[in-house]
């Protein structure tokens, strides 16, 4: 449980099909954040069950998600999904998750930066290939990391 900030003016830009039409870097003007719905078939188009999430709530730019996970990953990844869309600049998370599961590691993505760049900068014993596995499935729908994101950093 917590709250986490997130560039709100980088992420995915949902349309009301909830087809993403863009990928809105950091710099890009600030759009309006999405419904509650638009955000549910984003959570769908990344696999991410709805099962596990009881309630998703949009109350100007933040995002409240409350459910269960069952591991850091998948609860990693519901905020990862609700924060990087564009016009949201804070998840406030209400997941459980089992007792002594880690706290989420996340990274902002500056301009130039790779993941190779991030992999050193966080721990020596973590790859670009941990850090793009550690991010399946945006990463590899996405085919990078932009300016503004904010990805996930696996246990070394």
């Amino acid at each position: 449980m917590g709250i986490f900030k997130f560039n709100r003016a980088a992420g995915r830009h949902l349309n009301d099909e909830a087809a993403i039409e863009a990928i809105k870097h950091a710099g890009h003007p600030v759009p309006k954040a999405p419904r509650e719905n638009i955000i549910k078939r984003a959570f769908k188009q990344y696999g991410l069950s709805q099962l596990s999430m009881a309630h998703v709530v949009v109350h100007d730019n933040t995002i409240t998600i409350k459910g269960h996970a069952e591991t850091a990953a998948q609860r990693d990844h519901m905020i990862l999904a609700a924060g990087n869309i564009a016009g949201i600049d804070t998840v406030n998370s209400e997941i459980t998750v089992p007792p002594g599961t880690p706290a989420p590691n996340f990274h902002q993505v500056e301009a130039g930066e790779t993941l190779a760049d991030i992999a050193e900068k966080v721990d020596a014993n973590v790859t670009a290939d941990d850090l793009r596995k550690a991010n399946k499935p945006v990463l590899e729908n996405e085919g990078g990391i932009y300016p503004g994101q904010t990805i996930r950093i696996p246990e070394a």
